[in-house]
């Protein structure tokens, strides 16, 4: 289990507020001279009574078609208890973030090798947890009788120069992946091209990559593959992730980069 990072998302959260706030102020200055009279309301026979008043008059009963002019004094009231609530959570935000420490909760490496001996840590550290992972998801276990043609940034020898860029994109970002993982699809097992590491969430995903897809029996297979996949729970686009070519269109390198 790793614990979630969530600052970025709180300073963008922060960023909203602040936006929210700027836009408030804004608002607030359009009423700067409206008279400081407040809208009350009152219920009769189930229809809305609508009454102004100051601090120093009695209130005054408004006419129905009256209704719209008051409407600024209510907006004014609304703007006033947004801007207090916003200013109030973004001083909270703030002060939030500048105890925010998720590293007090990760610091198992800052211990001797002695103690760590001593010690199961309830969080296991990244280093750690990747060797754990690859030995889990080992690679080359096709049996495939192929040999790789292409070699890797990392050294490993692959099947084709797609999936040589796969590869060197995951190595590129510090992406945890190997090579051709076994995985067992219900009575089935296949050969994933990679098996690679979100280690922000320590979430495994999928990486198939089909390379003839203008083969209509390869396209074919293909496809029952990637049923295969999501019947057994390995939904495409949350668990799985493809790239495709053709003769006609190879491998976009700019999308394996995004994906």
């Amino acid at each position: 289990m790793k614990i979630q990072d969530y600052r970025k998302d709180i300073e963008k959260q922060l960023q909203e507020v602040q936006g929210l706030l700027k836009k408030s102020n804004r608002n607030l200055l359009r009423y700067k001279d409206l008279p400081n009279a407040h809208v009350y309301i009152s219920n009769s026979n189930g229809c809305p009574q609508y009454y102004l008043k100051n601090e120093f008059e009695a209130r005054k009963y408004v006419r129905k078609k009256d209704i719209k002019n008051i409407s600024k004094f209510a907006q004014r009231d609304y703007e006033v208890s947004m801007n207090l609530k916003l200013k109030a959570f973004e001083r909270k935000l703030r002060v939030f973030l500048e105890d925010y420490d998720l590293g007090s909760l990760t610091d198992y490496d800052s211990y001797s090798d002695a103690k760590k001996a001593l010690i199961k840590p309830l969080i296991m550290p990244d280093v750690d947890f990747i060797e754990k992972w690859k030995e889990q998801y080992a690679g080359g276990r096709n049996t495939f009788p192929e040999e790789g043609l292409y070699q890797t940034n990392r050294g490993e020898m692959v099947r084709s120069k797609s999936e040589k860029i796969i590869a060197d994109a995951l190595e590129k970002y510090n992406v945890p992946y190997q090579y051709e993982p076994m995985l067992e699809l219900g009575y089935n097992t296949i050969y994933p091209d990679f098996v690679a590491l979100n280690l922000r969430t320590r979430k495994t995903i999928y990486w198939e990559h089909l390379g003839i897809v203008s083969d209509i029996e390869y396209a074919t297979k293909n496809f029952k593959k990637i049923q295969g996949y999501e019947k057994n729970g390995y939904l495409l686009g949350r668990d799985l992730i493809t790239t495709m070519e053709s003769a006609e269109a190879p491998i976009d390198v700019k999308l394996v980069e995004k994906k």
